[in-house]
């Protein structure tokens, strides 16, 4: 068995090696932890009002507040996106997409971008302004697993209605990296054909994302219809990866208008449930070693982060607590991996 797992992880060793990630240069707007200043004009009746199925985008005027009471500003266009907290009665305000002048972002701090998503508070109450600073932390949590993953900027943003018929909104918020520039960071490309099952994808990513959700509590994603998961195909070899997004439903976080999906056999998002893959025994050793590995790094994270209280943070360690005395724990790994998993499917061969 020692030697089987040594041949895993050899395995696992040799495709990061094959995968090289380091491909493009990593863009400015990632490189920092400071949350930047920005002020957004538009006809934001406009954009809150649209709930049509494919919004349009509407000019709009974004302003970067730099030191020295200098500013940059930026001519774009702006979307509503987003489902649940833009179509339903839920939320006050809804996720924007960024659309930026690729020729004018030269020495800036949004060169190399094209689109970005702006995950905003759902509403003006400091609950739903945790709600973002906590999903923005799953986010870097997931960078600390791997590159294979969306990369955050935390902002703290001034709305403003041009026509000035609503007042203006301040909130905070994360800028969150595009599917193509993650591609081009990884040296991969969007796969856009279906995906038959999760384990079209390789095992190694399936079971580091799968794993990663039951830590957090989330099981609202798919892989195979791609339900807040993109599936991304390595140019070098052809394979294919899921990367995770939206984490609002996660347990961790346990928004109030979070809950489970109707298919899934628990009543309470602070449940854990695991979507992966069925595997040998022993079989997710490996992906465990990852996260014993990453365990302290992510403590940190949130041991250092001070735009919340410590009250959410220790929450949501204990949380997470929870999650290593079950990895830890054979007999509760093997009740809660192997005994309940999702059967595995013939692999779809991606196309090169």
């Amino acid at each position: 068995m020692r030697n089987k797992l040594y041949a895993v992880v050899l395995s696992i060793a040799s495709i990061a090696i094959s995968h090289n990630y380091s491909i493009a240069k990593e863009t400015p707007l990632f490189k920092s932890e400071k949350p930047l200043d920005l002020i957004l004009e538009a006809d934001m009746v406009a954009i809150m009002n649209d709930k049509s199925d494919d919004p349009e985008y509407t000019q709009a005027l974004l302003i970067e507040k730099l030191p020295n009471y200098q500013i940059k500003a930026f001519d774009i266009k702006v979307k509503p996106r987003g489902n649940t907290r833009r179509v339903t009665e839920l939320c006050d305000f809804p996720p924007l997409k960024f659309n930026f002048k690729k020729n004018s972002l030269h020495n800036t701090v949004f060169e190399g971008q094209d689109k970005l998503k702006f995950v905003s508070q759902c509403r003006q109450d400091e609950e739903f302004k945790n709600y973002v600073l906590e999903e923005y932390l799953i986010y870097k949590t997931y960078n600390l697993l791997t590159e294979e993953s969306y990369k955050a900027r935390l902002v703290n943003i001034v709305i403003k209605d041009i026509k000035m018929r609503v007042p203006s909104i301040k909130m905070t918020g994360f800028l969150l990296e595009d599917d193509k520039t993650l591609a081009r960071r990884i040296g991969a490309k969007d796969f856009e054909e279906n995906v038959y099952s999760q384990d079209s994808c390789t095992d190694i990513s399936v079971d580091r994302l799968s794993m990663f959700q039951f830590m957090i509590g989330n099981t609202d994603w798919y892989v195979n219809t791609k339900h807040n998961t993109d599936v991304f195909q390595y140019k070098s070899d052809g394979s294919l990866i899921p990367v995770p997004f939206d984490f609002d439903f996660a347990g961790v976080i346990n928004t109030i208008y979070a809950m489970p999906s109707k298919e899934i056999p628990i009543v309470d998002v602070k449940e854990r449930y695991f979507k992966g893959s069925c595997r040998d025994f022993e079989a997710y050793d490996p992906t465990i070693k990852l996260f014993n590995e990453k365990k302290n790094a992510i403590f940190s994270l949130y041991d250092s982060f001070e735009l919340l209280p410590k009250g959410v943070i220790k929450k949501s360690l204990r949380y997470y607590s929870k999650f290593y005395k079950i990895i830890n724990n054979p007999e509760e790994a093997d009740a809660s991996f192997y005994s309940v998993c999702t059967p595995t499917y013939p692999k779809l061969k991606a196309r090169n």
